[in-house]
């Protein structure tokens, strides 16, 4: 059955509405506003004129560009798809529904609303086929170019983003599918665009209903009805033999997996999966001589390739390889349909469950549960009531699940009211404390401390390389934001800023600091110019999209006074900005703001805390009057100056940065103190979420600007001074590109100064970017006629043999 007989478009199409695309020379291609709309509808199961999507539009033929994220409903883009389809964009849609933050990572992921496949191999067309006879059928198919096709299950939607995921490899296993399309925030092409790989045959990428149309399925039809499809595979990652998030429920759990698995099922690579699996599984409940014969038992069962049955020494080399893992019990009960359906309608006594099955961590999916609202509450009833509390131990603080720390008096404040279960004979308290962590028939996970990694899930319990465990207390803030014309605030970057790559520079890192918040980039801008250019607009802007808890603003002489030592301010935020910025003569504070900068951990240590840890993600921006405020040098790497050319109070007047433009602009940002309706700030916010950069695409050094080399020269200590004005001024000594340190002794001693020691006579004159030469031939009456001079020239390739005619001695 050829794809073409089901073309049949997909119902609650709007009338056809079609735009002309001239980029070929074949003639006007056409895009379909209706395809789209009607696939947009199919897929959110809502008004296709006004379900907000989320589209991502990804050049076809240059991946050397980024992908550019839009969101809105099709009304609102359709034009802008239009426009960017013409430059060679094809266009991608979510097929899952995001939580509108800006970032497009599966943690940002809030519904789960289809499942689909990928058809793009040789056998493509049989694969479709077969998936349209499937049980339960699919909703609807599109073809996105010719011979491949994706098909979509749509279904109820829930948080399940690691179902998704499951379900999305079985699909894939069973109809031979993209092996890439398994995560929930994958992007599939368009209906209704053209697919422009091929620019001399561009392809209009079309849907059309299936025999499941309408008709959203529960996902637990599609478990069941892949309950047979066996997968072992996993996120990469390695775990040692006994990481307890691998293990299994319980000794008798790992007896059963064996049981419910027929090894000659398996062909070798699955066998081996199987056993890394087991292995990880079963490590904490035996000793190592009880798993291995309990795993020989049932691999004696495994016939090899050849028809022999494996030899103890050909299971003893295959038990030995596996140390680290990255599967173990989840991957064997998702991926045994008998194994998964015991646990899945509970074949296990309660008392068992107690006593074996581990305790849930807060950042994975759990069972769903009523808030329980009797004043009896059951152990069953305490994990609902105390879900998502972790206890820090050496702290004895509870971190809640909105990220907030709890003493024993304020826990019992905000959980109290009930009476709580703790044992099996049905003794109460009425401290919810005690339940919490003193109980004999549950407690909450307990932890040696936080972490802060917003690049990582929330509440997600890590483990260090001393099996030490923290929660991550990083919560995504929500940042409110509209469209708009950014213009104003663009604008005052450009009269701040007018260069255009500048611009660019500056635009790039505070857009990446929107969408990526906690990713270290290891170098900081500093704009320096004259005061009242408007610097708050910087702070509020930054403050709103990073959200205020996460912004912190350290007064310059607290860094040079006290940071160094007492840094426990950097734990837990994300953005730090630095009005009047200054070295003192020694440049302390420059080494102060290396690591700071740089390092993504740090030792904290608050008055009367102890240092510890602790992560340091955040970035920094900074402000200054003066140009000498941050030394540079040639090779450095951490500081990028923008010098702006208001320097006076004339230059504002001049541009027209009066009152009334000052006036005007902070009240369409609209902060507190302009009217609280804050406006502007969510416009910008929008722009910077939606700015198309992509996480990591920023330089990991400094980038030059055009006041680099002026601020290499602002940078000059004394020597370096010296001697650059002694080259300007052509000295024997410094002419024809050449540098003798004899000379710069010689000339130190004219000016009465001290003799300075090689090392820091070499960095000056390395810091003017000369190249070391080796020494002279001989020594120069000029120079020093009791010594040779060591040589430098601007030239790496020079000959020393040249430098006396330079100077005009030979």
């Amino acid at each position: 059955m050829l794809i073409h007989d089901h073309a049949s478009h997909l119902n609650r199409c709007a009338p056809l509405h079609r735009i002309a695309l001239r980029a070929f020379d074949s003639g006007p291609l056409l895009q379909s506003y209706e395809q789209a709309l009607a696939f947009i509808g199919a897929l959110t199961g809502n008004d296709a004129n006004t379900a907000i999507v989320d589209i991502r539009l990804i050049h076809d033929a240059r991946k050397d560009l980024a992908a550019i994220p839009r969101r809105g409903t099709l009304p609102q883009l359709w034009a802008e798809i239009i426009s960017w389809q013409a430059l060679g964009y094809g266009v991608f849609c979510c097929i899952n529904a995001m939580d509108g933050s800006g970032r497009y990572e599966i943690a940002n992921v809030k519904a789960i609303r289809c499942q689909a496949i990928d058809l793009d191999s040789l056998s493509a067309q049989q694969n479709y086929d077969r998936a349209t006879q499937f049980n339960p059928p699919p909703s609807f198919a599109v073809q996105s170019s010719p011979g491949r096709w994706h098909v979509y299950w749509q279904t109820h939607q829930h948080p399940d983003r690691e179902k998704f995921t499951l379900l999305q490899r079985k699909l894939r296993t069973l109809f031979d599918g993209d092996k890439r399309v398994i995560d929930a925030s994958r992007v599939l092409r368009l209906p209704g665009t053209l697919h422009l790989k091929d620019q001399n045959n561009p392809h209009l990428v079309t849907c059309w209903a299936l025999g499941g149309f309408g008709n959203p399925i529960d996902p637990a039809m599609l478990e069941i009805a892949l309950a047979g499809v066996n997968v072992f595979d996993s996120t990469g990652e390695r775990y040692p033999l006994g990481e307890k998030k691998m293990q299994a429920p319980g000794w008798d759990w790992c007896l059963r997996a064996l049981a419910e698995t027929n090894p000659n099922d398996l062909d070798r690579s699955e066998w081996i999966g199987f056993t890394a699996a087991w292995k990880q599984a079963a490590w904490n409940w035996a000793s190592e001589d009880q798993l291995i014969q309990a795993w020989s038992q049932w691999s004696m069962q495994y016939t090899l390739e050849d028809g022999s049955k494996p030899t103890p020494a050909y299971l003893k080399k295959n038990w030995n390889s596996v140390r680290n893992t990255e599967v173990g019990w989840p991957s064997l009960e998702r991926r045994n349909g008998n194994l998964h359906a015991l646990r899945l309608f509970g074949e296990k006594l309660q008392e068992q469950e107690r006593q074996s099955n581990p305790l849930p961590m807060p950042h994975e999916p759990q069972e769903s549960m009523p808030v329980p609202v009797g004043e009896l509450l059951t152990d069953s009833e305490q994990r609902e009531w105390f879900k998502g509390c972790v206890l820090i131990g050496p702290e004895n603080t509870i971190f809640g699940p909105r990220g907030i720390r709890y003493d024993v008096g304020s826990f019992n404040s905000t959980y109290g009211g009930k009476n709580f279960v703790v044992d099996g004979l049905g003794k109460t308290v009425n401290k919810p404390w005690e339940a919490a962590t003193n109980s004999r028939l549950w407690r909450i996970p307990t932890v040696d401390g936080t972490c802060f990694r917003p690049r990582q899930v929330t509440g997600e319990i890590i483990t260090d390389g001393l099996s030490r465990t923290y929660i991550n207390t990083y919560i995504p803030a929500t940042i409110e934001r509209m469209d708009g014309d950014a213009m104003p605030f663009l604008r005052h970057i450009a009269l701040v800023l007018p260069d255009a790559h500048d611009q660019r520079t500056l635009i790039d890192f505070l857009a990446h600091n929107a969408r990526f918040p906690g990713h270290k980039i290891p170098w900081s801008p500093l704009i320096q110019s004259t005061e009242g250019i408007g610097k708050n607009v910087f702070k509020q802007v930054m403050r709103h999209v990073i959200d205020t808890q996460y912004f912190y603003q350290p007064k310059a002489k607290q860094l040079n006074d006290s940071g160094s030592k007492f840094n426990g301010w950097m734990e837990g935020k994300l953005f730090f900005l630095v009005d009047e910025i200054k070295t003192d003569e020694k440049r302390d504070m420059v080494e102060t703001l290396k690591p700071f900068i740089t390092e993504t951990e740090l030792e904290i240590e608050g008055k009367n805390i102890n240092q510890k840890m602790g992560d340091t993600p955040g970035n920094w921006l900074f402000f200054t009057n003066h140009k000498d405020a941050i030394p540079i040098h040639a090779n450095g790497r951490r500081f990028a100056i923008f010098y702006s050319p208001l320097q006076t109070l004339g230059d504002l007047t001049s541009r027209g940065m009066n009152d009334d433009y000052f006036n005007g602009l902070y009240y369409w940002l609209g902060n507190e103190q302009n009217g609280g309706h804050r406006t502007g700030l969510k416009i910008v916010a929008n722009y910077l979420l939606n700015y198309p950069i992509e996480c990591g695409a920023i330089p990991m050094r400094a980038p030059k600007t055009t006041s680099t080399a002026e601020a290499l020269i602002e940078s000059r200590g004394w020597l370096e001074q010296l001697i650059a004005e002694a080259v300007n001024d052509g000295l024997q000594g410094f002419r024809g590109g050449w540098i003798s340190t004899a000379a710069v002794a010689r000339l130190l001693r004219e000016r009465g100064g001290k003799p300075v020691a090689a090392r820091t006579l070499g960095n000056a004159i390395g810091n003017l970017q000369y190249h070391h030469r080796g020494q002279a031939g001989r020594a120069y009456f000029a120079d020093d006629p009791s010594k040779r001079g060591v040589l430098w020239n601007v030239d790496e390739n020079a000959d020393v043999a040249n430098y006396g005619r330079a100077q005009g001695y030979d």
